[in-house]
């Protein structure tokens, strides 16, 4: 599936404990400019991406874009 990655301009943050965990978050934009998808965290940008350039489609979010 073709998509690119855009940084969003707010992380999230939360507590664990002591200690303040800030994530960054990636929205994946499909061809016509539309949101697939959004994550946080570098780990789980990396991992989307493949999941959407691989074949396959185990979480059901791929979808083909159809010109009328």
């Amino acid at each position: 599936m073709k998509h690119t990655i855009e940084k969003l301009k707010n992380k999230l943050e939360y507590t664990e404990g002591n200690q303040i965990i800030s994530l960054n978050g990636y929205a994946f934009i499909d061809e016509c400019g539309n949101t697939i998808i959004i994550v946080y965290g570098e780990g789980r940008r990396d991992t989307m991406s493949k999941y959407l350039t691989e074949d396959g489609n185990q979480l059901r979010i791929k979808y083909k874009i159809i010109s009328i």
